[in-house]
């Protein structure tokens, strides 16, 4: 049985050391093939963005012998050696202007000493332009080209964002100017942001991040899981928790499965970190793999205003297909954030995913069990100012309700709000109370009904369990 390893975004590292490996060089193929040779994808954290570029940059140069067996291989596809430009945007520093330039010189000083070439220091847009020009038919691949900007927002530096913005504006100019010498582009990020050039001015880059022909380029797909994780399905039945195959699948989506990349494609994927990190454990009970770490992850719940965040929790929130298409990254510093917005934000970040779309709104949901209990320890942490983990409280809680203890129910619900302090309840208060009540008990998949109408008007909040029916106000 092959060994599984998580977090190593290197190809070569991988086939050396037959583990296993998810063969998405069907997609490679597509994209190398074809004329148009520009391509931008965003995905959320943890889907193996950085592991496509390096297969990329193994595939254009030349490592013919990295993919003798994957699907590539069988094709008529040359495995012709180019040069090969690799920037990942997330080793930029992002403490100062100064730092930000002197690191962004570097990186591009290191591609040109990886092809044997050396050049001044100077402007970046100068260097990567004297870069492409002294190379013939150079591949360009850009990993997490967003991370330095998201940085600066969420240290709220908004001065140095913007300078950012105007130094890969003036960066991305130039790779537009010499398009013509470039053999292949590929840049991604999690989210596209709008206000760079990148998407304004190359308007030969193909955005395949809603394409239906690319909606399982990153995660597994059911198939995918069967084929590649089979032994490790038979391992984790050993034990006799489950009465069958199937059963254990469908408990297993249902955890870690959801996630829809494409209006137009119905295609599900796993989150490939969280599969792989469950099957390489020796434990057969699911657990929370999703950490909530990075720069959109940790924005996403702490920038996001609290009534959106309440309905979120409670139905399917509606979006337009075209407030996907461009994110605003400068509305992150505003006082207030607009509805669209916050969920365009939620799903870049991964937290939410498409549930259905009806041709013109796109309706989103939590992608599975995990996320949504990631997103609502997520919640209790942020909005409830509680320092460790909320499952204590929520354990707490789940005993007391199974019970009908009352006085240990208003025991746990006192030790959630008890960091709150006058300041955190300003504005409307309700929503706060309400947010924090759905979200501990949304921990323990126990039904939760808010503003219910009544004869005397509206109830606080209604629980329901299998043996127990409860009031609150």
């Amino acid at each position: 049985m092959k060994k599984i390893l998580t977090g190593v975004p290197d190809l070569e590292a991988l086939v050396i050391s037959d583990v296993v490996y998810v063969d998405k060089t069907s997609y490679v193929h597509q994209m190398v093939t074809n004329p148009d040779g520009f391509f931008f994808i965003s995905r959320p954290r943890r889907f193996g963005k950085s592991l496509m570029c390096s297969t990329l940059d193994a595939l254009f140069s030349g490592k013919r012998e990295l993919f003798k067996d994957l699907y590539i291989a069988s094709t008529d596809y040359d495995f012709k050696q180019y040069p090969v430009l690799r920037f990942d945007f997330s080793l930029l520093s992002t403490v100062s202007h100064d730092s930000f330039l002197k690191t962004f010189r570097n990186l591009i000083k290191r591609c040109a000493e990886g092809n044997g070439l050396a050049i001044k220091d100077d402007e970046p847009s100068s260097m990567i332009g004297d870069l492409i020009s002294a190379l013939e038919n150079p591949v360009i691949i850009i990993d997490e080209f967003d991370s330095p900007i998201i940085g600066a927002v969420s240290d709220k530096d908004q001065e140095l964002a913007e300078k950012i913005r105007k130094d890969f504006n003036a960066f991305y100019n130039v790779i537009k100017s010499c398009s013509g010498k470039i053999r292949f582009l590929f840049i991604t990020g999690c989210t596209k942001l709008s206000g760079l050039s990148i998407f304004s001015a190359m308007n030969n880059l193909k955005d395949i991040s809603l394409d239906p022909d690319y909606a399982a380029m990153f995660g597994y797909t059911e198939e995918e899981l069967s084929t590649y994780f089979s032994e490790h399905i038979d391992k984790k039945l050993e034990d006799g928790k489950y009465g069958s195959r199937e059963e254990f699948l469908s408990e297993l989506g249902n955890y870690y499965d959801g996630y829809r990349f494409s209006p137009y494609n119905e295609e599900r994927v796993y989150n490939p970190v969280s599969i792989g990190s469950y099957f390489a454990s020796s434990v057969t009970q699911f657990r929370n793999f999703w950490m909530m770490t990075g720069g959109m992850s940790t924005l996403a719940v702490t920038l996001a205003k609290n009534s959106d965040l309440l309905s979120i929790v409670e139905e399917r929130p509606e979006l337009d297909v075209q407030d996907l298409s461009v994110f605003d990254i400068l509305t992150l510093s505003a006082d207030e954030m607009e509805r669209p917005s916050v969920l365009s934000l939620l799903y870049y970040s991964g937290y939410l995913t498409i549930a259905d779309f009806d041709g013109t709104s796109l309706y989103l949901d939590f992608p599975d069990e995990e996320v949504r209990r990631t997103f609502l320890s997520s919640l209790i942490r942020t909005y409830g100012r509680y320092d460790r983990n909320p499952t204590s409280i929520a354990n707490s809680a789940y005993k007391a309700v199974n019970k009908g203890d009352v006085e240990g129910i208003v025991k746990a619900l006192n030790e959630l709000y008890k960091p709150l302090t006058s300041m955190d309840l300003r504005g409307n208060k309700e929503i706060m109370i309400q947010l924090l009540f759905k979200a501990l008990f949304g921990l323990l998949s126990i039904a939760v009904y808010t503003e219910l109408p009544g004869g005397m008007g509206r109830i606080d909040a209604v629980m329901i369990t299998e043996t127990n029916n409860y009031v609150f106000e």
